[in-house]
């Protein structure tokens, strides 16, 4: 069986495919998950056997599949659609940057600029702020652009257009959703000479579907290079010779210039204004005139090509004398601040609100046994019912459950149990009302790979996440709990939060969602109660460096059976975080012993990336 398996690797995409809709069910694994930006195809075997074969593809021109990721899925004998690697972890459609499907003309010299093609600029934005300025589609939910065009400190969003060449078109289209604007934190402009770090970032509140009339520019390669008297295109709708703003997008190409000449051509006009070319920025021009970017370019691209794509070399900054014969166009030059673009971007989409709960816990200090929690105090907790057995977890993204491994893996031989065993609840504090609700449907199942526990006292990378079919729609009943920044300090004898469905004192288990706060147990504190445990019972599971305990010594207040896979968090300027998983204990709140939890900071990079995938 296993040589069949390969076989069929092997095979790849070479027998006939046969076109199947997303909503066409599969009976051996389940309805395939659909791909975002993408479809999925069945290319081999039947649909209701084992060992089946489906195929992702991306929409071709505007998305690709990860490099070295062929798409292929196998049904597999745990009723899932795996991968070779074993996965069953669907690949992302990444944006295609810098590849627009409308080749322009060659670079030849064009006197004040030409009306661009449909198609040609694709990551071209309009922005409307306090007139006319450009922007550049970086990502699917982000453009870069100039900060002087939003001005020093922002009283209002700009109003943002793509997509048409036109703007009359553009302006009849709907406006794309602002949720922030991000100005380099060392732009200082408010006299209007200084235009250094002249970089700002606009976050949409919705992404962006690529097509050959919107596509992102690639931002600079790291080696990224300004060679002098190269040719670049800048594109915008500023003025034309005329001095009126042209209707349609412009083009122009212009050479990159030597730093000392245009240095010393703003020089000679140093008399008039104080300003200054910094290592920032770069020119581009021509010295006898007539082609330059001007006013109402302000925040568009100037891009360069590599090989087969186009990247963001400047941003249209500032210049003197629009066109006129030994003056320059001056430019924000990206790629000095790629490092800052990245982590900007990636600092605002974690701020998607996560642990701010609308109902506050602080008034309850220790409640031996635990409380009922009033609603609306985890937002976060999940009801797992899998197998028939209750377990808990966390919300953690729009379609991501982090919750314990042993709780979705069998034990006797470490296989992951099937998807459609798996029961998850949410948005509710009440065990009734949430059965009685839908089930949320599950995508995919994700063991952490280094989990095996087929001895029963193996809880080393206790993990998982679980992925939904379809996005949260999050409100005060449902939020996100937030992840770990990495260095999470877990300090001995600080506090959080531990909640459940599980045992109550007189073992029932309770309708409602109950919590507990408890204190982090020294390590070595926690390990010597272990120690005791076996002197008694002979046999514990090992406490690792990626677990730690939590509990009093005096016992009373713990994670009990059902609560298994659940949240323990701390508090960290106003925001709760996941700091643990509810593991593994021995007897359940007992005097001399701890529940033991995953320590979830050693394991948030596998987390992002299972995401990213």
């Amino acid at each position: 069986m296993d040589w069949v398996y390969s076989t069929l690797w092997l095979l790849g995409v070479s027998v006939c495919e046969f076109w199947v809709p997303v909503s066409s069910a599969v009976i051996g694994c389940g309805e395939p998950e659909p791909l975002l930006n993408g479809r999925v195809a069945f290319i081999f075997g039947s649909q209701n056997q084992h060992l089946s074969v489906i195929q992702y593809h991306c929409n071709e021109q505007f998305y690709s599949l990860p490099e070295g990721h062929n798409g292929n899925f196998t049904c597999s004998s745990d009723g899932q659609w795996k991968d070779r690697l074993n996965s069953s972890l669907i690949p992302q459609c990444i944006p295609v940057c810098g590849r627009p499907t409308v080749n322009l003309p060659g670079f030849g010299r064009i006197l004040g600029g030409k009306p661009a093609p449909a198609g040609s600029f694709p990551w071209q934005v309009l922005l409307i702020v306090n007139g006319r300025g450009g922007g550049i589609v970086i990502g699917d939910r982000w453009i870069m652009t100039a900060a002087h065009v939003l001005g020093q400190f922002p009283m209002r969003f700009p109003m943002v257009y793509v997509g048409h060449n036109n703007v009359e078109n553009l302006l009849q289209s709907p406006t794309l959703e602002v949720a922030s604007v991000h100005i380099h934190p060392e732009y200082n402009n408010v006299d209007y000479v200084n235009y250094d770090h002249d970089i700002a970032l606009i976050h949409l509140k919705h992404p962006i579907t690529f097509n050959a009339h919107i596509m992102p520019l690639c931002l600079p390669p790291k080696d990224a290079k300004y060679p002098t008297w190269r040719n670049g295109l800048i594109s915008g709708f500023g003025l034309k010779e005329n001095e009126m703003s042209t209707n349609n997008l412009m083009y122009v190409p212009l050479p990159v210039v030597n730093q000392t000449i245009c240095r010393n051509s703003i020089d000679r006009v140093r008399m008039e204004k104080n300003l200054s070319l910094t290592d920032n920025m770069f020119c581009a021009g021509n010295s006898e005139g007539g082609k330059d970017s001007c006013r109402g370019d302000s925040g568009g691209a100037y891009v360069l090509k590599e090989g087969n794509y186009f990247w963001a070399a400047g941003i249209v900054s500032w210049g003197i004398n629009c066109g006129e014969p030994g003056k320059y166009g001056v430019y924000t030059r990206v790629a000095n601040y790629v490092d800052w673009i990245k982590k900007t971007i990636e600092e605002e989409e974690q701020k998607t609100i996560c642990g701010r709960p609308l109902v506050s816990l602080e008034i309850h200090q220790r409640i031996l046994g635990g409380e009922v929690a009033p609603k609306g105090t985890f937002p976060w907790q999940m009801l797992l019912s899998v197998e028939g057995g209750r377990s808990g977890g966390m919300v953690i993204g729009d379609r991501w459950i982090l919750t314990a491994a042993h709780g979705l893996v069998h034990q006797h031989n470490n296989q992951v149990i099937k998807k459609s065993e798996v029961m998850a609840y949410v948005g509710d504090n009440n065990v009734e009302n949430l059965l009685q609700s839908p089930p949320l449907e599950v995508a995919s199942l994700h063991p952490h790979p280094g989990y095996n526990n087929t001895d029963g006292l193996s809880f080393n990378h206790d993990i998982a996440m679980i992925k939904l079919q379809h996005p949260l729609t999050f409100s005060s009943s449902i939020m996100r709990v937030c992840l770990p920044e990495k260095g999470a300090e877990y300090s001995t004898g600080r506090v959080g939060w531990v909640s459940g469905f599980g045992l109550k004192d007189d073992d029932e288990m309770p309708s409602n969602l109950r919590y507990v706060r408890i204190p982090l147990v020294d390590q070595v504190k926690c390990r010597s109660s272990i120690d005791e445990a076996r002197k008694k019972k002979r046999e514990a599971p090992d406490l690792t460096d990626g677990m730690f305990c939590a509990g009093l010594p005096e016992g009373g207040k713990d994670t009990c059976a059902g609560d298994g896979g659940g949240p323990y968090v701390l508090k960290y300027g106003g925001v709760f975080w996941a700091a643990g998983i509810a593991s593994w204990g021995i007897d359940c709140g007992e005097p001399g012993q701890y529940g033991v939890y995953t320590r979830v900071a050693n394991y948030v990079d596998w987390i992002k990336k299972t995401m990213e995938n």
